[in-house]
């Protein structure tokens, strides 16, 4: 990243930042020096701010209205802000008379639907008494007939014998209406409303009607409001074809006029220069030298390096990542961005994040499942479609969704992979059925069959060995254990490994002591674990056990951190909680087997209707599995990432600023 300075006359800023904008590599920010002030909009170019501002909100409701996204055109309106209200005003008119009649119709659809029924019991109770000088209807309904006794009772009490409770069934449900004297009207109502009952009101123009012509309107429009709400549609979907296009390009070039004009107010300004102050990576350098070469003769501007010892915390931060890694920038994205000439973990979460969740899961069908759920949205992302989750508040766009696509294709990648090293498809469904004689196969064989001196070969045979069989603890649980650790190994060390290089580059020799402490200490630990528990007593290793602990000290010492001794085996924790690939995965491969073993063991007992019954239920318990255990399986592999990994290196502790070049919405 450099730093770019571009001076020149006043009157060219917005034409320099129609320049910056095309070119769309430049993250301005405000530039405040103490010789210039800052630049100010004049009273003409604030009136044409709101009035290009009003063409945005009018585009975009008129977008609204008859279904289109706003997505920037290819083709921006080109004519003056008086030409684009001229064009816009007719159809944005249009448009909303169309929707507030759509929504007006829609509304009283909705109205007759919910209420056409029970107006029409009501008001046949009512006989238009409803309407009468002297007398006042309470129309309700109630959920059981034993309600009407509660009623009849409360308004007894009132109003002795001076009413009258009438009801007639409707649904699941009873239209009722009690009849009184006008004067004694909220006298009912308040009877009503201590049992939990409130009268019923239409909404709309229908809530002033009686009864009677509620109901006649109502079943009058049942049958006119579809077709002019038909008409209607039509009517808006003929302003879609006609002028959908221009709206479109109306609000692209209204959006990229409004970002001009506030992107002023981030220059310096002298009575008649202005100044603008941006970053742009190295590669772009070619871009923005293109577009400024527009108005060589009239403006000046200079590259500097960017000093990241003293400005590094101002630098806008843009990842650069391999293509097939970018996606998991998701991971860590929303936790935090890395500050500038920090370390970006997006390639470590993208090697491990899958394979750890392989390690867990290592099986086949849930694999599958995954794979499945990935090419869905990667379909929805490919049709440019939005997935909203109400209950979470959530939506993730197109972009998103291609990028959690190919997460979840990687994810289903290794767990197939480990699913095939397990010999698990649903667990032990495919070791524990039994197949007839085919290919040339014995009768009985199974897809998957275990192998060593514990397992008959005349007993299990199949297709295809389980090379690592999880389940079978004596044989495998120390090997994956220590397996799962080596991963914490390298991890935690390559960690500190990084905070002793970060701090070298920045020249934070504090943090640099404190990963060369840890890294001593923690490798010196390891030696140590190893010939204890293997009782090797290599001399090696406890030279290396010894070297390590001085050097500790010796970080503990320079960094002046003295609570590194009490934090050191906390550290070592960190590396044996890496064990949780193990220990999670097996307990699910375990609930899996357990689930099978109900399955076959039905059909075992009762034969072919067991069978059946074993399948349902053995399925039934694999699902509910996969539900219980699925957000663990994903968040046990990404939390190392975070805290055992991320955490050490010291990503948490700085907050980088993401790189916005200012750019057209086309760019978007």
């Amino acid at each position: 990243m450099e730093k770019l300075i571009v001076a020149g006359p006043k009157r060219l800023a917005r034409e320099l930042l129609a320049e910056l904008q095309k070119a769309g590599v430049v993250h301005i920010d405000p530039l405040r020096p103490d010789e210039l002030g800052e630049y100010r909009l004049s009273p003409t170019e604030e009136a044409e701010l709101k009035r290009w501002e009003a063409v945005v909100s009018q585009a975009e409701q008129s977008l609204t209205v008859v279904g289109l996204a706003t997505v920037p055109s290819s083709k921006p309106f080109t004519g003056s802000l008086e030409e684009a209200e001229a064009v816009l005003r007719p159809v944005a008119s249009r448009a909303e008379v169309l929707g507030k009649e759509r929504a007006a119709l829609e509304e009283e659809i909705q109205t007759i639907e919910l209420f056409g029924k029970a107006a029409e019991k009501l008001a046949a109770l009512a006989h238009g008494l409803d309407e009468s000088p002297r007398l006042g209807v309470i129309p309700f309904l109630v959920a059981k007939p034993e309600e009407l006794e509660a009623v009849r009772k409360a308004l007894q009490e009132t109003l002795a014998d001076r009413f009258v409770l009438e009801a007639e069934p409707l649904e699941n449900q009873l239209a009722a209406v009690v009849v009184v004297r006008r004067g004694e009207l909220e006298a009912a109502r308040s009877s009503l409303s201590r049992l939990g009952l409130a009268e019923l009101r239409f909404p709309g123009a229908y809530g002033a009607m009686s009864l009677g012509k509620a109901a006649a309107r109502m079943k009058e429009r049942a049958k006119l409001a579809p077709e002019e709400l038909v008409g209607i549609r039509e009517e808006v979907a003929k302003l879609s074809r006609e002028s959908g296009e221009a709206l479109i390009a109306l609000w692209t070039r209204a959006k990229d006029e409004v970002a001009r004009y506030k992107a002023v107010a981030d220059m310096a300004a002298g009575k008649y220069g202005a100044a603008l102050m941006g970053w742009v990576p190295q590669k772009a350098k070619g871009k923005v030298e293109e577009a400024l070469g527009r108005l060589r003769d009239q403006i000046v501007y200079t590259f500097e390096p960017v000093d990241e010892h003293h400005e590094g915390h101002q630098v806008p931060v843009t990842l650069e990542n391999p293509s097939w890694a970018k996606p998991f920038e998701l991971m860590h994205g929303f936790l935090n961005t890395p500050a500038y000439g920090s370390h970006d973990p997006t390639v470590m979460i993208a090697i491990f994040f899958p394979l750890f969740f392989g390690i867990v899961v290592g099986d086949i069908g849930i694999g599958l499942l995954f794979l499945l759920v990935a090419l869905w949205l990667a379909g929805k992302s490919r049709r440019g479609e939005t997935l909203r989750i109400d209950f979470l508040g959530a939506a993730f766009g197109p972009d998103v969704l291609g990028k959690l696509a190919t997460i979840g294709k990687w994810m289903a990648g290794w767990a197939i992979f480990w699913g095939f090293l397990y010999g698990e498809f649903f667990g032990t469904f495919l070791e524990k059925l039994r197949l007839p004689g085919i290919f040339g196969l014995k009768d009985g064989w199974r897809v998957f069959y275990p192998t060593g001196p514990s397992f008959d070969p005349d007993t299990y045979y199949g297709l295809i060995p389980i090379i690592i069989n999880r389940l079978d603890f004596a044989q495998t649980a120390n090997g994956l254990m220590v397996f799962a650790i080596l991963f914490g190994v390298f991890q935690v060390l390559y960690a500190f490994f990084l905070r002793m290089r970060l701090g070298l580059k920045h020249g934070h020799m504090k943090h640099f002591w404190e990963g060369f402490g840890y890294f001593s200490g923690l490798v010196g630990l390891v030696a140590f674990a190893y010939n204890f528990l293997t009782q090797a007593n290599i001399p090696i290793l406890n030279i290396i056990f010894g070297v390590g602990i001085i050097l500790f000290f010796v970080g503990v010492a320079l960094s002046r951190e003295v609570l590194m001794i009490a934090e050191l085996p906390g550290k070592g924790g960190q590396i044996l909680s890496y064990i949780r690939l193990y220990a999670v995965g097996v307990a699910g491969g375990v609930l899996a087997s357990l689930a099978n073993q109900v399955g076959f063991g039905l059909a075992e007992r009762f034969g072919f209707i067991g069978g059946v019954l074993g399948f349902l239920v053995g399925l039934l318990l694999i699902l509910a599995i996969i539900v219980i255990t699925t957000l663990g399986h994903v968040i046990q592999p990404i939390r190392l990432l975070w805290i055992e990994f991320s955490t050490n290196f010291g990503f948490f502790e700085e907050t980088g600023r993401p790189y916005r070049p200012f750019r057209s919405v086309r760019s978007d």
